[in-house]
């Protein structure tokens, strides 16, 4: 059954926000089940049998988008993967009721119709139209340049095996949880598997034996964007090197099981068999060049590959071969530059006037006085202020002023939505000089250190944040650059570190 179609209507799978990924990356779990799925393959863990095994195959994705609701069919065609010619086919049809509050969404989700039949050692088991029980929700937290959700589901479904010959009862609960932004994905999955099984004998006697087991089966799923240098061979060459966009997924599921032994007389509850099972999937990466700008004044610079590689993602416009990395930053060309980099821009250029009536479309009303539609960057900046990234100076926003260090760190921890991770008044930011930090940027400033974006300067023996100071051009595309690979790196380690404790 599908997890996740539509994230907050803004992010269709974050890292396809670019428009060059493949759609197969975009699948995330296939559905509440324990599987996973890369490069066309889908592989799912099955204990109808009283024994762990392997399906793999292909799965059917259609959904449809109609007003709050997103329906869902999915079709399952799968095989042993062992080539002991079991089979395993599934149908689900699925409806996701949004519900919508502030920035928040709540998918609830109802199963439709369910079928499935599975053939294990020439032993059919199917489960029919009344016997499957599901419930399943998730919230989601639509923030400026992520997207996070939490969810459980449960269900339980009743198998009939042959003709009179058992029945097994599978029950699996469920929780999940997920991020989306334009550098990284994430989804991690755990899951508590029950089974009981009901066994007919016709060997001699015929008997009826009982059984049960249990699972859990943790799921990991990393999508990561990255940007690698690789330099020129040739020395006759007007450019000695350039960037490369990256995507890779890797997924991982892992059981630990304690299941009935197989004897001679079938399954033995008495005797139990207890294990681990491993799945693993993984993508070719997906690679995109960059367009290249070595500027002169940048001959080596310390920021050299950050602004090399943000000017390749169009965060930054130079004009002829100098970037003058030594000059302060602007407010305005810094807000495009994070906005870029997220990849929250508007997607299409802001109409202006003359647009705007050849069209008979409305104009966009300006957000500030001075930052007009016709603007050069007007679409980064009222994007930003819509998301409630940036506030101006009452009427205007003045793009032209000199950025200080608190106002780069407080837009940063406002797009990533981590400002409540602050903790309540009358606390410090360790830094030495925090009296000086102003009240709005404080709760910015301290997650940003607490959670490794920032380490501010040791001077004199004392730990600095200099909150007034004015950022340079260079120390702009520094931070950009370690918000780009924050983005990337610490979310995923987060995940990851979930992902350790569940197992």
């Amino acid at each position: 059954m599908k997890k996740k179609i539509v994230i907050c209507g803004a992010i269709l799978f974050g890292l396809l926000a670019g428009g060059w990924g493949n759609p197969e990356l975009a699948l995330a779990f296939p559905g509440y089940d324990t599987g996973i799925s890369s490069q066309g393959q889908y592989q799912e863990l099955v204990f109808v049998s009283g024994q762990p095994q392997v399906f793999v195959g292909t799965i059917k994705d259609s959904t449809r988008a109609k007003g709050d609701q997103i329906q869902t069919t999915l079709t399952y065609k799968l095989e042993d993967a062992e080539g002991n010619g079991d089979k395993l086919t599934r149908t689900v049809k699925l409806t996701s009721k949004i519900e919508k509050r502030g920035k928040q969404e709540v998918y609830i989700s109802s199963l439709d119709s369910y079928t499935e039949s599975v053939t294990v050692g020439g032993q059919q088991y199917k489960v029919g139209k009344e016997a499957v029980f599901f419930s399943g929700s998730e919230v989601v937290d639509c923030q400026p340049m992520i997207d996070y959700s939490n969810g459980n589901w449960n269900l339980k479904k009743t198998y009939e095996a042959g003709r009179n010959m058992g029945r097994v009862i599978v029950e699996m609960n469920g929780q999940t949880d997920y991020y989306a932004n334009a550098w990284g994905e994430g989804d991690s999955a755990q899951v508590q598997i029950s089974v009981e099984g009901e066994t007919v004998s016709t060997q001699g006697e015929k008997t009826t034996s009982a059984w049960q087991g249990s699972a859990r089966v943790v799921m990991n799923r990393t999508m990561a964007r990255s940007l690698n240098y690789m330099a020129t061979d040739p020395e006759l060459i007007s450019f000695s090197g350039g960037f490369i966009d990256e995507i890779r997924e890797e997924q991982v599921l892992k059981a630990t099981y304690n299941l009935p032994l197989v004897g001679d007389e079938g399954l033995l509850d008495n005797r139990r068999d207890k294990g681990e099972l491993t799945l693993t999937g993984a993508s070719l990466p997906q690679s995109k060049r960059l367009f290249v700008k070595e500027c002169k004044d940048l001959r080596g610079h310390w920021a050299r590959a950050a602004i090399e590689s943000l000017c390749g993602l169009g965060a930054f416009e130079v004009t002829g071969n100098y970037f003058l990395p030594g000059v302060a930053m602007k407010r305005g060309e810094y807000i495009k530059a994070v906005m870029v980099v997220g990849e929250r821009a508007e997607s299409t250029e802001t109409q202006t006037n003359s647009t705007a009536k050849r069209r008979n479309e409305p104009v966009e009303e300006p957000i500030f006085l001075d930052v007009e539609a016709d603007h050069p960057l007007f679409k980064y900046i009222q994007s930003a202020s819509k998301m409630d990234i940036v506030r101006g100076n009452g009427a205007v926003f003045n793009p032209y002023d000199n950025l200080t260090r608190a106002e780069a760190i407080a837009i940063m921890v406002k797009a990533m939505g981590l400002e409540n991770l602050a903790p309540t008044p009358s606390y410090t930011t360790g830094y030495y000089d925090d009296a000086a930090i102003p009240l709005w940027a404080k709760d910015a400033v301290y997650v940003a250190t607490n959670y490794g974006l920032i380490k501010g300067d040791l001077i004199g023996g004392n730990r600095l944040f200099r909150p007034l100071d004015i950022v340079t051009r260079a120390e702009a595309a520094s931070m950009i650059d370690q918000f780009r690979v924050y983005l990337n790196q610490d979310f995923s380690q987060d995940r990851q570190r979930v992902y350790q404790i569940a197992r």
